[in-house]
């Protein structure tokens, strides 16, 4: 609804209540009038009256339109105007229903009105007062003087000058209520666009915070999904796959910088036209290339549209539906590791707000990232040191079994004896060449590997008594359990060996340094050393020789009982 309409709806209300409240007020003290005039008027006039006051009552008490009440109470006052002059012309009551009658309506109408009857009635008193001054009209109360032209005149005027003044002045009432009505609903339409302008500005906030908290919980979802991946491929390839899955973008790719950050290699991508691109091995130069190859040098993110500038890097056939860019690097602790690319076939589908909640994903992805790098390091670095400590557990074993003689221990009812025979059994030996469980012939024999380190350094055979069955499978498994046991024992003394071994070492060399030391004479020292050596390696011959001194002196020999010194 228009303000025109609002301040019209608003006046038709105002009048609406003045027009009952009149005629309640008309039909009260109505009947008081209607009572006096039976005592001083005569009946013709006494009928009209109580006619008057009965459409008076029934136009109060009757659903009628405003129109119709407005318009009889109005055309009743005219009458009663009227009535008045046939009845005592000037001095009755004629100009008071007249001047009542343009006020009513004045106020019922518009001002406009009042100027209409105004005028009108200035018409019907000049008539009458030409038919009661020229005989042509006699006024029916012959007790008053029906007066002269000046007095006609005089009085006409004097209706004429307040009917001026009363038009005028509820002319300007209204004027100023109409401009007072047009002022509160300029104001009012005023607060009601500014209520607009807010609700659309709290709807676009909470639109955003809803799109913000949307966001937010996806970069979580998609944070605690990859964190749970330690394979750098499958990591990237899930990743893309999550992003699409939780944010809608038509394109994800994953670019990571190669050894000597020259490109921008794509890695993991989702969209049918990445995956064409990721098999031509896609890659761009840092840089220089599209906004990823900006990004992977300046280290910031950037948005890019397909208009202005921006528009050449869209002119990517295998993703023709693009209409928004941006990318995101990849770093963490200060070092860029790749860039994180993601398009939309929305134009301005990106703001800056975007750039800081999905950087968080960027950084979350990048620690990602980095942790599979470090696994796989890890794994590496693990997988050399077992090969390198299976290598060296191999060579103890070799140098073990070749100064040690074929040994074995035969377990057999009483008791366990131990056999040293020069040649192997053939299940044994095959289980040791081959590395298997070895089942004999009978069904009855096993010989199971003894591997450590993934080599075999024996073998068990175990064979059951002729009347038993054959070995089950549960009791095969039972017998490979302890076989990795007794493999886990005998590398266990190994290395517990080897370690009295450099305990017996170090302690003899501290031995020996404890000797030296309480000794002060160079003869004594180097006499004293060649003898502790020589007993430390069992009689060992040992020879200690220096270089020769500068002044030509020549070298003393010594001896130590097994073989000589040189000094």
């Amino acid at each position: 609804m228009n303000q025109s309409s609002t301040s019209l709806t608003t006046q038709h209300d105002w009048r609406e209540s003045f027009l009952r409240t009149t005629l309640i007020l008309a039909c009260a003290f109505g009947l008081v009038a209607l009572i006096s005039s039976y005592f001083s008027s005569e009946l013709i006039y006494f009928v009209i009256y109580c006619i008057v006051y009965i459409i008076v009552v029934f136009i109060t008490v009757l659903s009628v339109t405003y129109n119709v009440r407005a318009i009889t109470l109005v055309g009743l006052l005219i009458g009663l105007s009227i009535s008045g002059l046939t009845e005592t012309g000037l001095i009755g009551e004629a100009r008071i229903f007249m001047l009542t009658a343009i006020a009513m309506a004045s106020l019922l109408f518009s001002w406009r009105m009042g100027w209409y009857i105004t005028i009108f009635a200035m018409v019907l008193y000049t008539i009458f007062g030409w038919l009661i001054l020229g005989g042509l009209l006699t006024i029916s109360n012959t007790t008053i003087d029906p007066g002269n032209l000046v007095l006609w005149i005089t009085r006409t005027l004097v209706l004429l000058l307040v009917a001026v003044l009363v038009v005028n002045a509820i002319r300007l009432n209204q004027t100023e209520f109409a401009k007072s009505e047009e002022r509160s609903q300029s104001f009012l339409s005023d607060l009601q666009k500014e209520r607009g302008l807010q609700e659309d500005r709290i709807q676009e906030r909470t639109q955003l915070l809803d799109k913000r908290t949307n966001q937010l919980r996806a970069v979580a979802d998609v944070g605690k999904s990859i964190t749970s991946y330690r394979n750098l491929s499958e990591l990237l390839q899930q990743t893309s796959r999550l992003i699409n899955e939780n944010f809608g973008f038509y394109h994800v790719g994953i670019f990571l910088l190669d050894e000597r950050k020259q490109f921008a290699v794509l890695t993991a991508t989702n969209s049918e036209g990445g995956q064409r691109m990721l098999e031509r091995g896609h890659q761009l130069k840092v840089g220089e290339t599209g906004i990823v190859g900006y990004v992977a040098e300046s280290i910031k993110a950037r948005i890019a549209l397909d208009v202005g500038e921006d528009a050449v890097f869209f002119n990517n056939p295998d993703l023709p539906s693009t209409r928004s860019e941006m990318a995101l690097p990849l770093v963490v602790g200060g070092q860029v590791l790749g860039v994180l690319d993601v398009q939309s076939t929305e134009p301005n589908a990106f703001t800056e707000e975007d750039i800081a909640t999905l950087q968080i994903l960027a950084e979350q992805l990048a620690v990602a990232i980095q942790n599979a790098n470090l696994f796989a390091e890890t794994e590496k670095a693990l997988e050399a040191s077992r090969l390198a400590y299976g290598e060296v557990s191999r060579e103890a074993w070799i140098k073990i079994l070749r100064n040690r003689p074929n040994i074995g221990y035969i377990a057999t009812p009483p008791g366990v004896s131990q056999t040293q025979k020069a040649t192997v059994e053939p299940s044994i030996a095959k289980a040791i060449d081959t590395g298997d469980l070895i089942l004999g012939n009978d069904g009855l024999t096993i010989s199971v590997p003894i591997k450590i380190r993934g080599q075999s350094i024996g073998a068990i055979r175990l064979k059951k008594p002729d009347i038993a069955e054959a070995w089950s499978q549960e009791e095969t498994n039972l017998a490979v359990t302890l076989s990795d046991q007794l493999s886990s024992a005998l590398e266990s003394a190994r290395l517990y060996q080897d370690s009295q071994q450099r305990v017996a070492r170090e302690s003899l060399v501290s031995d020996i340094s404890a000797r030296l030391s309480a000794v002060t004479q160079m003869d004594l020292i180097i006499r004293e050393t060649v003898q502790e050596l020589g007993e430390a390696l069992g009689n060992a011959s040992v020879t200690f020789q220096l270089i020769e001194e500068p002044n030509g002196n020549k070298p003393t020999i010594r001896e130590n009982g097994s073989g000589k010194g040189v000094e």
